[in-house]
C-alpha cells in the first residue's frame, strides 16, 4: 500500500498497477479505493510498520474478539441455552480471545501486517450486527470490507436473491459512495487497470502452498509435471504460467461453490438465515482463485455460529471440532509431500473450510432448530 501511494503521488501515478503489480516489486492487488485506509494511517513504503498501522491491527484483533463474543452470546440466547452469571460470561469472553490468538489464519494476518485483519474485523462486526437485527449497518460493514476485498460483494447478489433489502441498501449505498469517490479521485485509468489485474490473477492463479483454493490445489498437482513453473514450496514474485486445464478447473469449481450458496434458499427466520449468510461468506472466499491462509480469518466467528447451532447434534459437533483443529493450525509437515501425488495434503486448510461449509449446509435446509427462541425471534429478520 505504501508503494502504491508513493507511485500515485509521483508524476507517473496515472497508472498505479503498471508500477506496483505488472512490475518486479511487491504486488499491490487491492482496488484503488483500499488506499483510502492507507492514507488515513499515513502509510509509507517501509519495512518497519508505523505505530498507527500496528495500532490499527491491534484494534482489529480486539474487535474480532469482542464481536465473536457477542455472536456467541447472541446465538446462545436464540437457542435458549443457559448463559449463567457474569463469571461464566467473562470466562467465555476470555476463552474466545484465547482461541482467536491461537487461530492460525488470524495470527498469520497480524504477523504479516496484512489488511486482511481489517476485513476480519469488519466481517465479524457485520455478523454480530446482523444477529442483533441491524441489517443496514451489517451491509455497510461488509461494504467497508469490499473496498479491500471485492469478492465479498457477492453478498449483495445474495441479498437480492433473499430479499434482504436493508442489508442490500447498506452494502450497495456504501459501495456506491466509496467507489464513486475513488473513481473521481484516482481516475478511470487506475480502475480499468485494476480489472486487468483481476483478469491476470484469475488466469494464472498461484501454486504456492499458502494458496488454499482449488486453483492452488490444481497448481500444485501441475508441479508434478512442471516443478519450476508451478512451484509450491518457495515464495516468489512471479505467478505460474497460464494453463487452460487449471484455469477451466478453477472456473468450474468456483461455479460449483457459488451457485448453491446463491440459489439454495433457507428458511426466513433468524437462525437459518444467519447460517445462510455464513455459507455465502465462506463460499465467496473459497471460490477465489487465490485464497491465502490469512484470508480464512473470517471463518473464526463462523465457527461460533456453527458450534451453537449444532450443539444438540454430537456427530456434527465432532466433525466441527475436526474442522476447527485443522483450520487453526499451521501444518508445515505437509511440505514433505510437495513432490508427490499426496501434495493435495498441502490444501489442508481448504479441506477444513470445505468440511465447515458442508456442516453449515447440513444446518440450513429443513434443520429442526431446538428451542422456541429461533421461531419467536425470527421476526427480527423481517
Amino acid at each position: 500500500m505504501g508503494n502504491a501511494l508513493r507511485v500515485w503521488h509521483s508524476v507517473s501515478g496515472h497508472d498505479i498497477y503498471a508500477k506496483v503489480f505488472f512490475a518486479p516489486v511487491d504486488a499491490y492487488q487491492y482496488p484503488p479505493a483500499a488506499l483510502f485506509f492507507a492514507m488515513a494511517l499515513g502509510t509509507e513504503p517501509s519495512a518497519v510498520p508505523s505505530i498507527a498501522e500496528t495500532a490499527s491491527l491491534l484494534v482489529s484483533l480486539v474487535a474480532v474478539a469482542l464481536a465473536t463474543t457477542l455472536i456467541l452470546e447472541r446465538m446462545m440466547i436464540l437457542k435458549d441455552m443457559v448463559l449463567g452469571g457474569w463469571v461464566q460470561r467473562l470466562f467465555r469472553a476470555g476463552l474466545v480471545t484465547a482461541l482467536m490468538l491461537t487461530f492460525y489464519p488470524v495470527v498469520r494476518a497480524f504477523e504479516l501486517g496484512q489488511a486482511q485483519l481489517w476485513i476480519d474485523a469488519a466481517f465479524t462486526l457485520a455478523l454480530a450486527t446482523w444477529l442483533h437485527g441491524n441489517r443496514a449497518l451489517s451491509g455497510i460493514l461488509i461494504g467497508m470490507a469490499c473496498l479491500i476485498k471485492p469478492q465479498l460483494g457477492l453478498l449483495l447478489l445474495w441479498a437480492f436473491f433473499r430479499k434482504e433489502w436493508r442489508f442490500a441498501a447498506g452494502l450497495a449505498g456504501f459501495c456506491a459512495v466509496a467507489f464513486g469517490i475513488s473513481l473521481l479521485y484516482f481516475g478511470a485509468e487506475n480502475h480499468l487497470s485494476y480489472l486487468n489485474v483481476l483478469s491476470h490473477l484469475s488466469e494464472h492463479g498461484e501454486s504456492y502452498k499458502a494458496n488454499q483454493s482449488i486453483n492452488g490445489l490444481l497448481g500444485r498437482l501441475m508441479s508434478l509435471q512442471d516443478p519450476v513453473g508451478f512451484n509450491n514450496l518457495q515464495w516468489r514474485e512471479s505467478l505460474p504460467p497460464y494453463d487452460p486445464m487449471v484455469y477451466i478447473g478453477t472456473l468450474i469449481s468456483s461455479l460449483v461453490i457459488l451457485v448453491p450458496a446463491l440459489i439454495w434458499r433457507s428458511d426466513d427466520s433468524l437462525l437459518p438465515r444467519t447460517v445462510d449468510f455464513c455459507i455465502m461468506a465462506i463460499s465467496s472466499t473459497m471460490a477465489s482463485p487465490i485464497a491465502w491462509e490469512h484470508h480464512y480469518g473470517i471463518i473464526f466467528p463462523i465457527y461460533a455460529v456453527a458450534m451453537v447451532a449444532a450443539w444438540d447434534h454430537p456427530r456434527m459437533l465432532g466433525a466441527l471440532a475436526v474442522s476447527y483443529v485443522v483450520a487453526s493450525h499451521y501444518l508445515p509437515m505437509t511440505g514433505r509431500f510437495a513432490h508427490t501425488g499426496l501434495n493435495v495434503l498441502q490444501s489442508y486448510l481448504f479441506f477444513a473450510a470445505l468440511l465447515l461449509l458442508a456442516i453449515m449446509y447440513r444446518l440450513r435446509p429443513g434443520f429442526q432448530w431446538r428451542g422456541v427462541a429461533g421461531a419467536r425471534l425470527g421476526v427480527a429478520s423481517a
